[in-house]
């Protein structure tokens, strides 16, 4: 199949270029900080990276000691 091969690199260049341009499209949403809409299970991980980072900046800010936003250790359950 003489096209294949070059049909099979027209398909993936196309998808590549589209996923390129979300990622660009969603760095540049991100830069404004918005409201993440973010699921309470699935995204814990996601909800404590941000509010890490947060008091993260914020006591590199103040020059004060990092609050840490979880109390305790936690055990995650989910199923997919």
């Amino acid at each position: 199949m003489p096209l294949g091969t070059e049909l099979l690199k027209y398909v993936f260049g196309k998808f590549v270029e589209q996923d390129r341009r979300t990622m660009e499209l969603q760095a540049e949403g991100l830069k404004h900080n918005p409201h993440l809409m973010l699921i309470d299970d699935a995204d814990r991980p996601a909800k404590w990276y941000f509010q890490l980072k947060a008091a993260h900046l914020e006591a590199r800010r103040t020059g004060l000691g990092m609050k840490h936003p979880m109390t305790g250790s936690v055990t995650l359950k989910w199923r997919s």
